[in-house]
């Protein structure tokens, strides 16, 4: 056959419609959902308030928070709060203290946005892990807003596990990058991110064994090279594993028995596999999770159901190893995350706390979604399966989150899940204490010695209702009971210090107070209570040194700035009156410290005029004129000298200038009529 010259045969090309990709497929779909779910769902949470529960003395007690200064930024990154060291948490305390003082709905809104960063991250980890984009989205959904994740989202103190997953997923994320690309930079960033993850909280130490996980799993294997690139990984954890035990008293509860080895073991049986159970069946869910008695029947199923969840999971990943590996190393993820809060190294207050399950979850998340290397017919229905069980977590977390509004909701929460649990009784007590529901208080107190007598702080808090009602025997019968109990118990001190004070026996009062700054050198309120006890004995210097000491130790103590200008005025230096009262309300805008020591140089100055020394009571009303220009009566008291020393003219002006700072006084207005008229 021929063909005309120069022409050429075409090939036919059929157009086949490409397949739709389905919409559970599409990264933008999941990254949706999750803002969308995030937002929507702990959107309540920007209104919650401070619960009292470690939150006090992170935001309230810790003064380096409430200004960032060299010597602040410093206290933070060399002091532990709370036993804790988590100086990148605090930095970001007092950034949120700057911005919003004590508006905690920002503070809770800015945990809400971490948790959706680290929502974002996850699942960019996910997929550098080539998990599909339907798993990844799945496994991410149910980090985002699973019931046991609702403690560290809306709880202020667990800013620690927001802060510390945010760079621990930041360090894996680039670790993963340099893993495709091969650039050193990548990985210099990744150890960077894990050094801030490591500033943040004690569990970021098993990022190195996270990151091996992750090379079996891409590779199949692990190198020499492998490795050798996770060293700096291992010895940021080291440092920071010894740095986090250094110091610290690992102990649960110092007024019982201290747990053997033995103990520590068998509760951290029990507690791994209690966090499997709610990650699977999240019901019965509370702040605190008590230890069951121990050798009691609840003791023995609990350790019996642990033994067996480990068990069964381990011969998971050693029977299936090589044939599963997404499941294995979910599984392993899951262990490495959750081991560091077991209490085989440190011996929690409680058998469990939701928050650690934060991002341990996630690895627990996989091995489920990967079940099909396992068992081949779960891949037709997985997504089915566990995205109407994640609609139904959504559901419990939805209840969950209005149980963190304020501690009256949280600790009500734990006392009907378990109304032996002392510490809820007494922490609502407190939080009724705070709101003048004194009664109410007091009735929680007493319920929480019912259940434990042996516990001091119930005591102290019965003693402080006492004491405020000016009930000085029965405070001092709740005082001896928290001091038997514990001899140095500083509050307990310090209020037996108070009530002496108050009965004006002084030298017994000293005595508590020192006895309570001994114990705990760097308690300011020690300082100013000293400094108070001084003060009421006239020792003006001694006074001023303990309200010195007390502003030391905790910089934002207003009322020692205001107790110390008083003294200040006492002392004859004005300027550093002057100081301190502007300190002082610089600090609180309810200090009041200008017209306290206004009103202090009006008791100088009273007390100089009845013994005739008209000049010093002269100079003290002018002082006190200067220091609060807004008090009246400094300007009238200023008219008398000058009408006592009959300087008549004088003595018009400053009352003309009382009555121009307050037109109804009738003193002033008087004595402008008696000598003149009101021209």
């Amino acid at each position: 056959m021929k063909t005309t010259k120069g022409a050429k045969p075409s090939a036919s090309r059929s157009k086949l419609p490409l397949a739709p990709v389905a919409l559970v497929e599409q990264p933008w779909f999941w990254l949706m959902i999750l803002v969308l779910g995030i937002v929507t769902i702990y959107k309540p949470v920007t209104k919650f308030d401070m619960i009292n529960w470690d939150e006090k003395r992170y935001l309230i007690e810790t003064p380096f928070i409430k200004n960032i200064n060299v010597e602040n930024i410093k206290a933070m990154f060399t002091q532990k709060v709370l036993a804790s060291y988590n100086p990148i948490v605090l930095l970001s305390y007092a950034i949120d203290y700057k911005i919003a003082k004590e508006d905690w709905g920002w503070y809770h809104g800015v945990n809400v946005f971490f948790h959706l960063l680290n929502a974002i991250l996850l699942f960019a980890c996910l997929r550098k892990l080539r998990l599909k984009t339907s798993v990844a989205g799945l496994v991410t959904f149910l980090f985002a807003l699973h019931p046991m994740a609702v403690e560290a989202v809306a709880w202020l103190a667990g800013r620690k596990d927001m802060l510390y997953t945010f760079f621990f997923l930041l360090s894996w994320l680039y670790y993963l990058m340099y893993k495709e690309k091969g650039k050193t930079n990548l990985i210099i960033l990744s150890v960077v991110f894990a050094l801030l993850s490591c500033l943040s909280k004690i569990q970021a130490i098993t990022l190195p064994f996270i990151l091996l996980l992750s090379d079996r799993l891409l590779d199949g294997k692990l190198t020499a090279k492998q490795l050798l690139n996770k060293i700096p990984y291992f010895i940021l954890s080291v440092v920071f594993g010894l740095a986090a035990i250094s110091g610290t008293t690992l102990v649960a509860d110092k007024y019982e028995a201290p747990p053997d080895f033995f103990d520590k073991v068998m509760y951290s049986v029990m507690a791994f596999g209690m966090y499997v159970e709610r990650l699977i069946v999240p019901f019965g869910l509370s702040a605190i999770h008590r230890f069951p008695l121990r050798y009691s029947t609840d003791y023995w199923i609990s350790f019996s159901v642990g033994v067996a969840i480990i068990c069964f999971l381990l011969f998971i990943v050693l029977r299936y190893f090589k044939k599963a590996p997404y499941v294995t190393t979910g599984l392993l993820f899951f262990g490495i995350q959750i081991f560091p809060v077991l209490h085989i190294i440190g011996y929690n207050s409680a058998i469990i706390y939701e928050r650690f399950t934060y991002l341990a979850g996630v690895g627990l998340f996989i091995s489920i979604l990967s079940l099909d290397e396992l068992l081949p017919a779960w891949s037709k229905s997985k997504l089915k399966i566990v995205g109407a069980f994640a609609a139904i977590l959504m559901v419990f977390t939805i209840q969950r989150i209005p149980v963190w509004k304020n501690g009256e909701t949280l600790w009500t929460d734990v006392i009907q899940k378990d109304q032996t649990a002392e510490q809820a009784y007494n922490n609502r007590g407190q939080y009724y204490d705070d709101r003048g529901e004194y009664e109410k208080a007091l009735a929680d107190f007493n319920s929480s010695i019912a259940v434990s007598p042996g516990k001091p702080d119930a005591w102290n808090n019965k003693c402080v209702y006492y004491f405020r009602k000016k009930d000085w025997v029965n405070a001092i019968k709740a005082n001896d009971v928290v001091l038997s109990i514990e001899p140095k118990h500083i509050d307990g001190l310090s209020n037996r210090g108070g009530i002496y004070f108050n009965e004006e026996q002084y030298d017994s009062a000293l005595y508590y107070y020192n006895k309570a700054a001994e114990y705990s050198p760097k308690f300011a309120s020690a300082y100013y209570n000293l400094g108070a006890t001084y003060y009421k004995l006239k020792n003006f210097r001694t006074a001023a040194d303990q309200f010195l000491k007390a502003i030391n130790y905790f910089p934002e103590y207003s009322k020692a700035c205001t107790f110390l200008a008083l003294t200040y005025a006492q002392l004859d230096k004005f300027d550093s009156a002057f100081y301190y009262s502007g300190m002082a309300e610089r600090l609180s805008v309810k200090a009041g410290a200008y017209r306290a020591a206004s009103m202090e140089y009006i008791s100088i100055g009273n007390q100089a005029y009845a013994a005739g020394d008209t000049a010093k009571a002269l100079a003290s009303y002018l002082s006190g004129a200067q220091i609060d220009p807004t008090n009246a009566e400094t300007f009238y008291d200023v008219g008398g000298v000058y009408l006592m020393m009959k300087d008549i003219p004088k003595a018009r002006e400053y009352w003309k200038k009382t009555l121009s700072v307050n037109p109804q006084h009738v003193n002033a207005t008087d004595w402008l009529q008696r000598t003149g008229g009101m021209n």
